[in-house]
């Protein structure tokens, strides 16, 4: 009788046993897809006054920088954008540990500096111009409180809001496509979330970066 009960105990193991592996097998692949960020941009400082801007960009970029689809290397990046009232021959610029002469753009009509140095933290940071013999210093202060998501949240958003694209992109536990988020501010904080496929088409959403809600959606073709 102990033989039949403990052969019955044994199969009935096996049945659970066999049955808990046939069901994990069968479950979906978890995805993390802030594995698959290209582009993001944490953080902004400004600075605006009597015709003069400072704005400060903190990131991580895909470096070389190509919308197409495959995550590549990724990198600190530190972008400062300077606009006077009125243009000089030679400005420079020191915030933090990034200094260095500033290049002038024509199109935006500003000076520009770009660094892998990451080490502007905190509320705010001291920019220092300088124009020759004469320099001034100034406060840009970070746009973002405590009340802001993350980019990761700002991406748990996208994900949520359009969980179709996300699966139609991903097989096997992989996802093919690379995606950008970026912090912008406009009176506010807000998330541009860029989902860009292999065919370089990308799937865009605007996040209100208080609220976590997707506040406009877009398609674009690459």
């Amino acid at each position: 009788m102990k033989k039949i009960i403990c052969t019955l105990i044994a199969a009935a193991l096996f049945i659970c046993t066999l049955a808990a592996l046939t069901l994990t097998g069968c479950q979906k692949k978890t995805v993390n897809y802030a594995d698959y960020i290209s582009e993001k941009r944490t953080g902004i400082y400004l600075y605006s006054a009597d015709g003069l801007e400072i704005k400060i960009y903190i990131s991580e970029k895909e470096t070389p920088y190509t919308a197409d689809g495959i995550k590549g290397n990724v990198s600190p990046l530190t972008e400062i954008f300077v606009t006077l009232p009125e243009n000089k021959d030679e400005v420079n610029v020191s915030a933090g540990s990034l200094h260095g002469e500033m290049n002038y753009r024509a199109v935006e009509n500003c000076y520009y500096l770009s660094s892998s140095d990451s080490a502007i933290t905190g509320d705010s940071v001291e920019v220092t111009l300088s124009y020759g013999e004469d320099s001034q210093t100034y406060s840009a202060g970070s746009v973002l409180h405590s009340g802001i998501i993350s980019c990761e949240e700002a991406l748990k958003c996208a994900v949520e809001h359009d969980g179709t694209l996300f699966d139609s992109l991903t097989e096997n536990g992989i996802f093919g496509g690379e995606i950008f988020v970026r912090l912008i501010y406009d009176d506010g904080c807000y998330y541009y979330v860029g989902v860009c496929d292999r065919n370089k088409k990308i799937n865009a959403y605007l996040v209100d970066g208080e609220h976590g809600k997707i506040i406009a959606q877009k398609e674009l073709n690459g």
